[in-house]
């Protein structure tokens, strides 16, 4: 009997993978802390989360292990008081890297910008800005995050006017609390600031 072949591959870019797949994993979480409303990057982490929801246990792991190496790599060049302490890779630098760095579009996953150099740049200035920022909002969670994307569809299929949400917070808020349905909630804030039917409503 023949021993079978061995395969060799990069360790580190298998543990990398690993903690993408984690990270991902965590966006599929019913009820999970999210990043508040006005972050810099709450629409970036809507773009995963919808990304995960789309494609999937086997897209997820698809795509965490093609974009395993272009995290190592750009890792790989931190320096060398970056790796030892300043940032946590696992818990810092990868869900971090995947936020700022890369687009979940509908069909793929892409770096923001190419090359590596760039990429190690863009991270960096982007954790600085998120250190600094300051939010005017509470965190949220997965589940109202759904909810408001449910009543932003409902208000661009019922007004013709998506950000009917984001304009009144509060009032979204409200009806998240309550476990309205968007559909109805929608329908209800349009009547009452009188707004143009562009129906049919069903």
């Amino acid at each position: 009997m023949t021993k079978p072949e061995i395969i060799k591959t990069n360790y580190l870019v298998i543990e990398t993978a690993m903690a993408a797949y984690a990270v991902l994993e965590d966006t599929r979480l019913l009820i999970a802390v999210t990043l508040p409303d006005d972050h810099p990057f709450k629409d970036a982490e809507r773009q995963m989360s919808k990304y995960c929801d789309d494609y999937g246990a086997g897209g997820m792991r698809r795509a965490s292990w093609e974009m395993a190496a272009l995290i190592e790599s750009v890792w790989s060049g931190m320096t060398e008081d970056e790796k030892d302490g300043a940032i946590c890779w696992d818990f810092e630098f990868v869900p971090e890297f995947m936020l700022y760095c890369l687009n979940f579009t509908d069909e793929d996953v892409v770096p923001v910008i190419k090359g590596v150099e760039k990429l190690r740049a863009l991270y960096r200035t982007s954790r600085e800005r998120c250190k600094a920022f300051v939010s005017k909002c509470q965190p949220s969670t997965r589940e109202r995050d759904e909810f408001i994307q449910d009543c932003r569809d409902e208000a661009e299929k019922q007004w013709k006017y998506a950000d009917l949400i984001s304009d009144h917070p509060d009032e979204v808020q409200r009806a998240f609390e309550a476990k309205e349905k968007p559909a109805e909630f929608v329908k209800a804030l349009g009547e009452e600031l009188e707004l143009i039917d562009f129906g049919p409503w069903s």
